[in-house]
């Protein structure tokens, strides 16, 4: 199955070079989840604290359970600091 994987902000150093703005595409095997698809790109999980799956937040407790399918959109975020 074909998962759009867009990292944001500091995450970005794990994309591919010459990645656009509208992330990259990965094939996953059916069943995977999101920590499958960061695993592929060498994302740490622990980076990962803002996760939208199709626009919509993925909460940490769910990360494990939620498979992903075939066209999902797959947006990350690390922690977000300001004052």
């Amino acid at each position: 199955m074909k998962v759009m994987l867009r990292l944001h902000a500091t995450l970005r150093q794990y994309l591919p070079r010459d990645t656009g703005s509208e992330g990259v595409p990965l094939d996953l095997p059916a069943g995977a989840s999101v920590p499958d698809a960061l695993a592929v790109l060498g994302v740490p999980l622990a980076h990962a604290h803002i996760i939208l799956v199709n626009g919509r937040h993925l909460l940490k407790s769910d990360l494990a359970s939620r498979h992903l399918a075939d066209g999902d959109q797959v947006a990350v975020f690390p922690a977000i600091g300001g004052g």
